[in-house]
């Protein structure tokens, strides 16, 4: 069999979407033409790949099969040509780094041009998913938060995490300059991610009750918590991981240092067939690096 090479990264893409159009703008050619290539390919291997429904595509059973062996190889051959880049002498190739959008927003971002400049041939992707997905995703590297470990991955953690209060000094302001000691929240909106139990475990490691605060608000994910806090909306509970960068510039401070430990790590997570290319080695290291510092 005469297999055409030409249309398998097309495949790829159209097989892992289920949709021609997505694949036809991440290749930058028109659905007629991602349409055109995937009967090319359905024509030389003797069978049906896609089963069309309206105007939407789903691969066939025969078509997942086929996917899984096409996806596997082109990894393959991208992870040798990274390897034969590194063997050069040359750092090159792709990187895909995973994180909830807690992490990437919070730690990765204001970190990720440092890293562009110092590994300028490497081309970077983060794709930004639920903190439970990161571990099934197929990253190049994925961080996530948790207990750990996970089965068939390779990790490591990254940091222990503890939680304590923090938020902008505009707060104090509207309060006179200073919240005097922990009993004093209550006037003040506190900044949950979840039920409030951490608010609880904090104010109990401090002595005291739970006050009522003047206002609650909850979210469903701390970044957002955070970005309030930053506004002078309340008071975020919140480690040290996600809000150094604040707190070094000054639009965060900590009003006491009071603090209780997170139930879970940051780890980072690999795919151990993956752990021997120099992309991956190389943002391993980096990322162990930050942390170990």
């Amino acid at each position: 069999m005469r297999l055409p090479l030409d249309p398998l990264r097309t495949f790829d893409l159209a097989a892992r979407h289920e949709s021609f159009s997505r694949a036809a703008r991440s290749l930058h050619l028109t659905d007629s033409a991602v349409s055109h290539q995937m009967r090319r390919l359905e024509d030389a291997v003797g069978f049906p790949l896609f089963e069309r429904r309206g105007r939407r595509v789903v691969l066939t059973g025969a078509g997942r099969l086929f996917h899984r062996t096409v996806h596997d190889s082109l990894e393959t051959m991208s992870a040798a040509a990274t390897l034969l880049a590194a063997r050069a002498g040359e750092l090159a190739g792709p990187l895909v780094i995973g994180a909830p959008p807690m992490f990437a927003s919070k730690w990765l971002a204001p970190r990720l041009a440092e890293f562009a400049r110092a590994h300028p041939t490497v081309d970077c992707t983060v794709r930004v998913l639920d903190n439970d997905a990161v571990a099934t995703a197929g990253v190049d590297v994925g961080v996530t938060f948790g207990g750990g470990p996970w089965p068939g991955q390779w990790s490591r953690i990254l940091a222990e995490v503890a939680l304590s209060p923090a938020c902008s000094p505009r707060l104090f302001g509207d309060r006179g300059g200073v919240i005097p000691d922990p009993s004093a929240l209550g006037e003040v909106p506190l900044l949950h991610q979840d039920d409030g139990t951490e608010w609880r475990r904090w104010f109990a490691a401090a002595g005291v009750k739970a006050p009522h605060a003047a206002r609650q608000m909850h979210f469903s994910d701390i970044s957002v918590a955070i970005d309030v806090a930053l506004h002078g909306g309340g008071m975020v509970l919140v480690s040290d991981v996600l809000s150094s960068q604040h707190v070094r510039d000054g639009t965060l401070v900590r009003p006491f240092s009071i603090r209780i430990p997170a139930e879970g790590q940051w780890w980072v997570l690999c795919d151990p067939r993956r752990l021997d290319l120099p992309a991956v080695r190389m943002a391993l290291a980096w990322l162990t690096a930050q942390f170990d510092g």
